[in-house]
């Protein structure tokens, strides 16, 4: 049984590794025009032994079909041809049946890469509207004159992001509560029901266990509840990495200049070394919230006698994804300065929250029991 369980948390942990490098991995197939296959074209300047410049029809297999050839001669095998789109713009020169320039608008990296304002779409609108919010926020809205600071944008639009969520938190920790009230008594059914395979006591099995979540006031649609934050959380991560990358006139006033600079660092800076300090701070509040929180939800199950195998199986390999996320997220901070500081206010409003919600605690259960 413990080996089992040890496959299944080595099992777990591989998993995440492997969904983490083949999303990271992603790349673009060719025959579009994309970032990836505009900079696998091979010019004549750059071109080895090993690498030879591409050639016109090397270029069409990675591109797909021009819109324009008017300016390429076939014979010669001189000129050049355009891909064009209201994205985009691509022209590549040839000489003699090869590569010799290239030159291109609209064409980034992936979106971490593209500035605000270069794509359209309703994602794209709520993503400038943040980004709007942290610029104007960065002068504390006028207070500072011309003077604005990055960090106090993202500080400020941070907060405010997380204070306008607290609501959703609040109701996943009264789910989570509930849930902690009911559990010796689903535990009982499952331990009543246990070896039991056959159909009419898989089906008793679940009503006796929807009956408990009714009286005890349980909607399971709650737990998507934290879900309802990720959109947000998604398009603040984008403003974020995107913000330095992007004038200032996108945001209303081209003259401008955005005061980077923090501390020791610079919020658009990308080099290890000098990010590293606020990769370890990234990392240690993020540890110490996860840490905490737990300690409280095993302090609350220490005298719960009803609970089975799968369970503290699941603990185990919480607890093992804690430290995957750890390693992680303080990985992804020593690449980008901004990212390290937006989480480590994120962090540290988490810690917050997670005290307000744990002074409550108790009180709150109290009032949840007298209610049933």
């Amino acid at each position: 049984m413990k080996k089992k369980m040890k496959k299944n948390r080595i099992l777990s942990l591989v998993l995440a590794l492997v969904l983490l490098f083949t999303l990271s991995a992603c790349g673009t197939k060719k025959g579009e025009v994309s970032y990836q296959n505009y900079t696998g074209i091979t010019l004549v300047s750059e071109a080895t032994n090993e690498k030879p410049a591409s050639t016109y029809s090397e270029v069409i297999v990675l591109l797909g079909a021009a819109t324009n050839y008017d300016n390429y001669d076939n014979t010669t095998q001189d000129g050049y041809l355009e891909w064009t789109s209201e994205d985009f713009t691509v022209k590549v020169t040839f000489e003699d049946n090869r590569a010799t320039a290239k030159e291109q608008t609209g064409l980034y990296q992936s979106v971490y890469a593209t500035p605000i304002g270069e794509k359209t779409g309703a994602w794209e609108w709520v993503i400038l509207q943040i980004g709007k919010f942290t610029f104007f926020a960065s002068n504390l809205f006028g207070l500072l004159g011309d003077t604005y600071y990055y960090w106090i944008g993202l500080l400020i639009m941070t907060l405010t992001i997380r204070t306008l969520g607290w609501p959703i938190y609040a109701k996943s920790n009264d789910l989570t509560l509930k849930m902690q009230i009911a559990q010796p008594e689903i535990n009982k059914i499952q331990e009543k029901y246990k070896g039991k395979a056959d159909q009419a006591s898989q089906q008793r099995m679940q009503m006796e266990t929807m009956e408990v979540y009714k009286r005890y006031k349980i909607n399971l649609l709650g737990c998507l509840m934290p879900l309802m934050q990720m959109p947000i959380f998604i398009a603040m991560y984008q403003v974020v990495q995107r913000f330095p990358l992007t004038g200032t006139g996108v945001f209303g006033n081209a003259a401008v200049t955005m005061n980077t600079v923090f501390l020791w660092t610079d919020l658009g800076n990308t080099a290890w070394l000098a990010n590293l300090p606020l990769a370890i701070i990234v990392g240690g509040t993020m540890f110490l919230s996860q840490w905490l929180t737990t300690k409280r939800t095993a302090s609350q199950q220490k005298n719960n006698r009803y609970q089975n195998a799968q369970q503290q199986q699941t603990q185990k390999t919480m607890k093992y994804m804690m430290y995957f996320m750890v390693l992680m997220m303080s990985y992804i901070a020593i690449g980008n300065a901004g990212i390290a500081f937006y989480w480590i206010i994120g962090n540290m409003y988490q810690l917050f929250q997670s005290y307000i919600s744990h002074r409550k605690m108790g009180t709150k259960m109290e009032t949840f029991k007298n209610k049933l």
